[in-house]
């Protein structure tokens, strides 16, 4: 049995959607903390549970049976996460799972200037030292983390960014999910870390110009403030560990720590990735 955790989530739900293309959805048990909002997935053949990182108990049984699980980092502060995926790494040791695949992030070091780097690294360490198998995915930033910004440079066009020269390899969530289900599925993936990257990095002014031309209007491109960043999320009433965390990654981001390109996701996901340009271009 394969488990897949924060079913419910954007990637949990494109890994579902790639692993039936391999495997019965039978054979693979979705977790989420609140089970209701995949009743879809249950009812495309998925047996469902409820695995709640900060409940124990639940993962116990969700992890019940299972041979390999995907571990999707979940979304809280930073001390809350690392207990929380510290008790997801428990509880597939004591359920005797085989293998622990874990989507981490890029450049999970003390060096990072993105906060949640801690979270990435910590609980790597902690899977490494648990005694299972394991694979870790350090997944880029995501190209969808755009979508905001490029349906807004509709009424003013404009894209802004502390982070607007820095290169980026974005990588898709169908892409990123196709990786994970490789890794998954696959031999030979045990003890490996794979830098999960986009084929190309590109910079916001290659994105404002690949809009300019499938848009036919001038895209500006303009270098922001990082303090007019977090102005900004403040003005939205995220936690404060939110803000902080979208700051930094952005500061993380003109620092250069997601430039790299790697060929890791292709060779998992057995087919070519989709390029930022491209992306951006359907989205236009």
């Amino acid at each position: 049995m394969i488990v897949v955790t924060a079913a419910s989530g954007r990637l949990g739900r494109a890994v579902a959607a790639e692993i039936q293309k391999r495997v019965k959805p039978s054979e693979v048990r979705l977790a989420a903390r609140s089970p209701e909002k995949i009743a879809d997935l249950a009812a495309q053949g998925f047996p469902t549970v409820r695995g709640d990182y900060a409940d124990r108990a639940s993962l116990d049984k969700a992890f019940a049976g299972a041979h390999v699980v995907l571990l999707i980092s979940g979304v809280s502060a930073n001390e809350q996460r690392i207990q929380e995926h510290r008790n997801a790494v428990d509880a597939a040791r004591a359920a005797r799972v085989k293998r622990v695949v874990y989507t981490s992030y890029g450049n999970p070091t003390p060096a990072s200037l993105f906060p949640f780097a801690a979270i990435h690294g910590d609980t790597e360490a902690y899977l490494k030292a648990s005694g299972l198998e394991y694979t870790i995915l350090r997944n880029g930033p995501y190209a969808a983390n755009l979508d905001g910004p490029l349906t807004q440079s509709k009424t003013n066009d404009l894209l802004a960014s502390p982070a607007a020269d820095a290169k980026v390899a974005y990588i898709t969530h169908a892409d990123a999910a196709a990786a994970a289900v490789g890794a998954l599925l696959g031999a030979g993936h045990e003890g490996k870390t794979y830098e999960v990257t986009g084929p190309e990095a590109v910079t916001l002014h290659d994105i404002g110009a690949v809009l300019s031309t499938a848009r036919g209007t001038k895209v500006n491109v303009a270098k922001s403030a990082l303090a007019d960043l977090r102005a900004y999320f403040q003005s939205l009433k995220m936690p404060l560990f939110l803000v902080e965390a979208l700051v930094g990654s952005s500061a993380a981001t003109a620092a250069g720590e997601y430039a790299k390109v790697t060929g890791d996701a292709a060779k998992l996901a057995g087919r070519p990735t989709q390029s930022m340009r491209e992306y951006v271009k359907k989205f236009a």
